[in-house]
């Protein structure tokens, strides 16, 4: 395990990146996925749109300033992430033998073609078909067989390169964090395979919802007892063999909004499908002109706003954050990632994690 906390951002490698101080986050963050890589056809990945010439460059382009990040940083490690919600490939990748040799092939030529440290698979999820992709009930034990193809070869090749203590090439998933993500993946095995695994405790309540609920709350509340929550989240997991100091908790950089609750607040009932987002520069600037006013939920240890008298919005602020710092802490965690580097313009949550770490 790295010798110091997690601090890893995913960067969302269709975004401009320009506007955000990245020298300075060189030496704040210990890890970057690059987000996303996916699987096309038998054996080969690519980013996005592979015909799309401008998106291409710009990938190229942030490869090229994660890489000057780590001379910055020379601790820093950069990873690609593979995958993402309603990316399909997994299954097949996972099928047999045959498929899994190929895939790590490819995905390992990938990461050494960019000069990367690592490996992140995020497959949304093994066994669901929730996202629209292929499903199979054999999910559950190719998706570990997968793994162990992975970790063979990246230890393989760390060894022949002489790659040594932290700078081995690395392997790590990010994780569904309720107990559907559980009942498809053989967590004991799979967590012995991964460095660590990032928990997306986010988007609890999500782009289904219906009725007003906090998304990324540290502790359930007695509005919502049975929901989820990030306390919740890492009992279960760990109660289910993810050891703590391989699991990185999951923040968020955006809110969650719903309209139609009135003055309601949590638990209100809204319009359905009018569900939405906003990044937290959008959120500050809601709160600045006065449209938003904003609640503090202590059992929850989370934030909520009332935007124009109607629309609720759950997110994450420095007190949250804060509280969610402590709580890592407390727990003895690996440490926290958050989704997504570009959402926060004000360096309010990344200063605040790192400052808290």
């Amino acid at each position: 395990m790295p010798s110091k906390p997690i601090l890893l951002a995913y960067f969302a490698g269709w975004k401009d990146w320009s506007a955000l101080p990245l020298e300075r986050d060189a030496k704040r963050l210990t890890h970057v996925c690059f987000a996303f890589a996916n699987i096309r056809g038998d054996g080969e990945l690519a980013l996005f749109a592979p015909d799309d010439a401008d998106q291409q460059a710009r990938a190229e382009a942030h490869f090229a300033t994660l890489r000057r990040l780590r001379e910055i940083n020379p601790e820093l490690k950069l990873l690609i992430s593979i995958g993402g919600w309603a990316a399909d490939g997994f299954s097949d990748a996972a099928l047999d033998a045959g498929s899994r040799a190929r895939f790590a092939v490819a995905a390992i030529e990938f990461m050494q073609r960019h000069g990367l440290d690592g490996i992140d698979l995020d497959w949304e999820y093994p066994c669901h078909d929730m996202a629209g992709i292929k499903a199979r009930p054999e999910d559950k034990r190719n998706f570990t067989l997968m793994l162990a193809e992975l970790r063979q070869r990246l230890d393989a090749l760390s060894d022949e390169q002489g790659r040594q203590g932290e700078a081995r090439y690395l392997l790590t998933i990010a994780a569904g964090a309720g107990q559907y993500y559980l009942d498809g993946v053989e967590m004991p095995e799979v967590a012995q395979l991964c460095d660590f695994v990032n928990l997306m405790t986010y988007d609890f309540y999500n782009g289904w919802a219906t009725r007003a609920g906090h998304h990324t709350n540290l502790y359930n509340t007695p509005i919502d007892p049975e929901g989820d929550s990030c306390a919740k989240s890492v009992a279960l997991f760990v109660q289910n063999g993810l050891p703590r100091d391989k699991l990185v908790l999951g923040c968020a950089f955006y809110g969650r909004s719903l309209k139609g609750i009135g003055n309601a607040g949590l638990g209100a009932p809204g319009i359905p499908k009018s569900n939405g987002s906003y990044s937290y520069t959008q959120i500050t600037a809601l709160l600045a002109e006065g449209r938003a006013e904003r609640h503090w939920d202590d059992a929850a240890a989370a934030p909520w706003l009332l935007v124009d008298g109607d629309e609720f919005v759950s997110y994450e602020d420095a007190e949250s954050l804060r509280r969610k710092a402590a709580f890592v802490k407390e727990q003895g965690l690996a440490g926290t990632f958050f989704w997504e580097y570009v959402e926060d313009e004000t360096d309010t949550l990344l200063a605040t994690l790192w400052t808290h770490r």
